[in-house]
């Protein structure tokens, strides 16, 4: 007896497809404000859609304007606000005119003050998975949070992470499209790297019906020993916003869809409601939300977690040369990097990410906060 399964695909037409997408805030962090607008694409064609040539301005409620200008950045405006204009209590609004002339318009969104981040820290978990036997070992992430009565109730945390990875061998042997050439001595520039990211997840905290605008041991993200992030070092920039009670639900509920794992018993995807409305066209929806925040930052360095063993295993996979020798691979780019050391190379042909970190997107320039 035979079975099998064959792949169903089905042609799901969204009713957000092709609308306008907003999303920024300001802060009062380092003066520095991006307002990025898009458009939102289909379920089965997933892609970035920005939208240039908008006439892009922030008001505060004083009748302060601020003018946001088109970047180089497709979709990306950015302009500055002192952070002399950001008080407890004041309020600010985007305005957008579009290309077709369109007015798009957000509520005014409240600024509130934000303490300083108490404490982020870690500590070594093991995470279950569908075999019981079977745990992902990694480090948890927390924060702590130490706020009084002046400060706003409601809370949004964005994590940024850095870490450092090399590439399995330096660049010692290569075949530049008309004979194999050593390198001496072997070539380490592209040894090294440092890769940044945003962490996707969404962490939201309300403390409003908490007897202290206080919270101990708040859950962040989860990083496994699978990946290079904590083979050499690893850095999380921590950032705290005070934002408004309408922001915080805002978040809330994208966090709780983007946390579902599109299970049959799931709920249903839905649209989220910001505060960004069509003037021109009352009956055209605006996707996204605009706001305000005070902020807070702290980072943390780790190096060797104890008990903790990294299983990450470098993306390089060489081949042999083959009967044909390098005609085979002709059609490569050149040069073709080789395995080899001091005493000759050997007939295996190495992918870019034996030799080469920056083949997966970091950067050999050392980050100005990384520890000597």
């Amino acid at each position: 007896m035979t079975s099998c399964f064959k792949v169903y695909e089905p042609e799901i037409e969204g009713s957000d497809f092709n609308k306008l997408v907003v999303s920024g805030q300001v802060t009062d962090f380092d003066g520095n404000q991006t307002i990025t607008i898009s458009k939102s694409s289909s379920i089965n064609v997933q892609e970035e859609i920005p939208v240039t040539g908008c006439t892009v301005t922030v008001f505060d409620d004083k009748g302060n304007q601020f003018p946001m200008i088109d970047s180089s950045s497709g979709g990306k405006y950015r302009g500055r606000i002192d952070a002399g204009y950001f008080t407890t209590g004041s309020s600010f609004k985007v305005e957008i005119i579009t290309p077709a002339g369109d007015k798009i318009i957000s509520d005014f969104d409240q600024f509130n003050a934000c303490p300083e981040i108490d404490s982020v820290y870690y500590l070594r978990k093991d995470l279950p998975t569908n075999d019981p036997e079977q745990f992902t070992e990694g480090i948890q992430f927390y924060i702590d949070l130490n706020g009084d009565n002046s400060d706003g109730k409601y809370y949004r945390f964005e994590a940024i992470e850095t870490w450092e990875y090399h590439a399995l061998y330096p660049i010692e042997w290569l075949y530049n499209g008309s004979k194999v050439v050593q390198m001496f001595p072997p070539d380490f520039s592209k040894y090294t790297c440092w890769a940044t990211l945003p962490v996707k997840n969404i962490f939201t905290l309300s403390t409003e019906k908490l007897a202290e605008n206080k919270y101990q041991q708040l859950p962040l993200h989860f990083v496994d020993n699978t990946t290079s992030r904590l083979l050499y070092g690893y850095s999380l920039l921590l950032k705290q916003h005070a934002i408004s009670e309408t922001a915080h639900k805002y978040w809330s509920q994208l966090s709780t869809i983007s946390a579902e794992e599109g299970g049959l018993y799931n709920s249903q995807p839905q649209s989220i409601k910001g505060n960004l409305y069509n003037v021109t066209h009352p009956d055209e929806v605006v996707l996204g939300f605009f706001g305000v925040s005070s902020v807070t930052s702290k980072r943390i360095f780790i190096h060797n977690v104890e008990d903790l063993e990294v299983e990450y295993q470098v993306p390089c996979n060489p081949i042999p040369l083959g009967k044909w020798g390098f005609a085979s691979f002709v059609h490569l780019p050149k040069p073709l990097y080789l395995v080899g050391d001091s005493q000759g190379w050997q007939p295996f042909i190495m992918n870019a990410e034996c030799v080469d970190c920056t083949a997966t997107k970091g950067v050999t320039k050392k980050p100005y906060f990384w520890p000597n």
